[in-house]
């Protein structure tokens, strides 16, 4: 049972890299607390967590995880198109309205921003990196509700296994962030989409959106843009390397 603190944490090792899944409980509790058509959903993220930091999933998932032989998320990458394909493309995604590409005034990008202005202000002579951005949008956003968080599915005796980055309830929609500080959304858009699509298909929630971002923009669209607009473009052009297709 939970001691109903505002924040758990729970480490996990993927390939020997240490994730550290956080789940801000206290901004979890206040988006159940609110009765609306969604709340089951919630509820199922809420139990989902729950058995990620139990002592026994915990070791079951380190195992898997560290497998050499198992397919990451993160390595599904467009590959195979040329820089003016992939520029036209994206574009058109935007003006068509199947990505809706959000500014530097946007939330998640003013975020980065301020992380960005507090690491110059401190003189720590680096570039921050994934962690301190999330860490600090999932204390101060109050929907981000969870960072890090391990996702997995089983094809036969195969473990499709990733983290992800962030996770919102926002205006009552799960929302499955990324932080890709090279931008260019579309190179990235299999991982990313494979994520909504895995926590869509594994607790059953309908209402999702996919969101990229850095600290200059972001790019929000549904997860079955993946099996849809994406798919019919990349056989357009003959690209049949889709390793993501097998586990949909």
């Amino acid at each position: 049972m939970l001691n109903k603190e505002d924040f758990y944490h729970q480490n996990f090792y993927h390939q020997h890299i240490r994730y550290s899944f956080s789940w801000n409980y206290k901004h979890h509790m206040n988006k159940i607390s609110i009765l609306n058509p969604r709340l089951f959903e919630f509820i199922k993220l809420e139990t989902y967590f729950e058995r990620i930091l139990s002592e026994k999933h915990a070791k079951r998932m380190n195992s898997i995880f560290n497998s050499k032989i198992f397919p990451r998320v993160s390595r599904f990458k467009i590959s195979g198109l040329k820089s003016a394909f992939i520029k036209s493309f994206s574009k058109k995604l935007v003006q068509t309205s199947k990505v809706k590409k959000l500014d530097s005034n946007s939330k998640l990008p003013k975020y980065a921003q301020t992380v960005y202005n507090n690491f110059f202000k401190e003189n720590i002579n680096k570039i921050p990196r994934h962690d301190p951005i999330l860490k600090y949008i999932l204390i101060n956003d109050k929907d981000s509700i969870a960072k890090e968080v391990p996702i997995w599915k089983k094809m036969n005796d195969i473990y499709l296994t990733g983290h992800i980055d962030l996770i919102q309830i926002e205006n009552n929609v799960v929302k499955v962030i990324d932080y890709k500080p090279e931008g260019n959304f579309l190179l990235s858009l299999p991982q990313v989409a494979m994520y909504g699509l895995l926590i869509k298909s594994n607790l059953k929630i309908k209402n999702l959106r996919c969101i990229s971002f850095n600290k200059n923009e972001a790019w929000e669209y549904d997860p079955n843009i993946l099996k849809l607009d994406i798919r019919e473009y990349l056989i357009s052009h003959g690209i049949h390397e889709r390793p993501w297709e097998v586990f949909f």
